[in-house]
């Protein structure tokens, strides 16, 4: 020990001796210096590699696409200790560039891995004799219980809702109301969210009973009200919303004991009712009206029966003429009534009957010409 550290104080003061040469200490000053500035651009070069690796490839690019422009940077009296061989061609020393900038990268990347050191723990302590001491057992970690995962509940399935039936129930827009009077067969007013609606029957016709009172009206609105008057009904629309003198047309279903009852249906099936389309709204017409409509007619029911024969209504009769037995001096011309013969001229005004009988075929027939138009009645009007 004590020959050891004698030759290193030995060498240390060997450095130091002044007649050492001057050259020795430049050249250790440069390679020290050397090796500073290496370091720090393997460690400048290590966070900049990804700009490194771009700005030589945009360098060889600029190589090949404006070699002049490289040419000038190329003879920069700063690169003149860059050997002439790679400065010849921009593309020469484009090149030269690209591979001295990748071979740095390549030489930082064993820098970035982390070097595996060995667990101490892992390694066992010589002790004298040439034995090992024996690691001490270490207590098993308990571990952690897992917890049961528990199953994802299946969410309930929505039932779907059935498809109504076309024709058995209502199929398009509805609105409920309730019956608050029936103003004939084929019209009612409803009440509809407090508000009074007027609503005209799609798609059939019945008997009049305001504009005169037609066979089968008051049977009609009867039926009409049997079925509706003051119930709930379900209104549907079909295209239109109202007609031309403002009431809603409107498709009328009430709930009965076997399902849906389209009244509308109803009255042409009883004959009471015939059907009227107005287009666009005919979406029963076909599939249901005119079929119920032919078993109607087919039956004879309602308007499609006998209608009963009308009486005839009397002729209105003259009123009787009071038979007078005329005194002889009574012109025969007026068997009804005695007017004197040789009477001065009368008229109708001056006598007190009117509408009496004249006879023409006697002497001087209708002296006074109480009968201007000959038809044996004087003083008709």
């Amino acid at each position: 020990m004590c020959n050891l550290v004698s030759r290193n104080y030995s060498a240390i003061a060997l450095a130091a001796h002044p007649s050492i040469p001057g050259g020795f200490h430049t050249r250790m000053k440069r390679i020290v210096l050397y090796l500073v500035v290496l370091g720090l651009v393997l460690y400048l070069a290590k966070a900049v590699a990804p700009l490194i690796i771009v700005g030589v490839a945009g360098l060889v690019l600029l190589a090949w696409k404006r070699p002049d422009t490289v040419g000038r940077l190329a003879a920069r009296p700063q690169l003149a200790r860059m050997p002439a061989r790679m400065r010849a061609t921009p593309m020469r020393f484009a090149g030269s560039v690209a591979f001295g900038a990748f071979l740095l990268v390549a030489l930082m990347a064993p820098m970035g891995a982390d070097a595996v050191q060995p667990d101490p723990t892992d390694t066992p302590r010589p002790i004298a004799g040439g034995t090992t001491t024996p690691e001490p057992t270490r207590e098993p970690t308990p571990e952690p219980t897992e917890r049961p995962t528990p199953s994802p509940t299946a969410a309930p399935t929505p039932t779907p809702e059935p498809t109504p039936v076309f024709g058995k129930e209502p199929t398009g827009p509805t609105e409920i109301g309730t019956v608050v009077n029936i103003v004939d067969g084929d019209t009612i007013d409803v009440l509809i969210d407090g508000v009074e609606v007027r609503v005209r029957l799609i798609g059939m016709d019945t008997p009049e009973i305001h504009s005169g009172v037609e066979w089968l009206g008051p049977e009609a609105s009867a039926a009409l009200s049997g079925l509706v008057a003051g119930q709930e009904v379900v209104l549907e629309k079909d295209v239109s919303e109202t007609d031309q003198y403002g009431r809603a047309l409107r498709y009328v279903w009430v709930a009965s004991d076997s399902g849906w009852l389209l009244v509308n249906l109803e009255l042409i099936r009883l004959g009471f009712a015939s059907v009227t389309t107005y287009p666009p709204d005919v979406k029963y017409v076909d599939a249901l009206y005119l079929s119920a409509q032919d078993a109607a007619q087919a039956a004879g029911l309602g308007r499609w029966g006998a209608a009963p024969t009308p009486m005839p209504t009397p002729a209105p009769t003259a009123a009787p003429i009071p038979p007078v037995a005329p005194p002889s001096n009574c012109d025969p011309s007026y068997p009804g009534i005695c007017i004197a013969i040789g009477s001065a001229d009368l008229d109708c005004g001056e006598i007190q009957w009117r509408r009496f009988q004249v006879v023409w075929d006697v002497p001087n027939p209708d002296p006074h010409g109480f009968d201007g138009d000959g038809d044996g009645i004087g003083c008709e009007s």
